[in-house]
């Protein structure tokens, strides 16, 4: 089993459909692709034999103080893992990944969206010490909160 965490390169970023329906999620598809590449996300991916198995994001800027403040907090986006290897620990890994990159980087704070009614990931993200909540509202697809991990 050859397994790794590696930085997504922008010429890669289609190789991502094997974790989601990037033609199904169109707009989604087209703000990451922007977004990573100018610089504001930084993409993740769990690779198991050189297959796309799980992703995770780094935003910088989210036009939200809740998720961003420049050089003090950084957003953790779209964790994924293809439901056949769901609960083998990958998001946990991805999730570990990421917190240390942003301690690399020097941030002090991340924060977390998760649906309330998505309780593998809300346990998930407590374990990891997303331990502050820092709003619960609604959006168009469900009630969510936001979540704060000091680092």
């Amino acid at each position: 089993m050859n397994d790794s965490i590696l930085q997504l390169k922008i010429e890669d970023f289609e190789k991502c459909q094997n974790i989601w329906n990037q033609q199904k999620q169109v707009k989604l598809a087209q703000q990451f692709y922007e977004e990573l590449s100018n610089g504001n996300r930084m993409t993740y991916v769990y690779t198991h034999d050189n297959e796309f198995i799980g992703e995770i994001s780094l935003v910088f800027d989210m036009k939200d103080s809740d998720y961003t403040i420049e050089k003090q907090r950084i957003y953790v986006s779209r964790l994924l893992v293809k439901p056949d290897y769901r609960r083998q620990g990958i998001g946990r890994l991805l999730v570990n990944h990421v917190v240390e990159i942003a301690k690399q980087m020097n941030y002090k704070e991340m924060s977390i969206g998760v649906d309330l009614d998505n309780y593998p990931a809300l346990k998930l993200y407590i374990e990891a010490g997303f331990d502050q909540i820092i709003f619960i509202g609604c959006d168009e697809q469900s009630e969510y909160m936001k979540l704060l991990k000091t680092l």
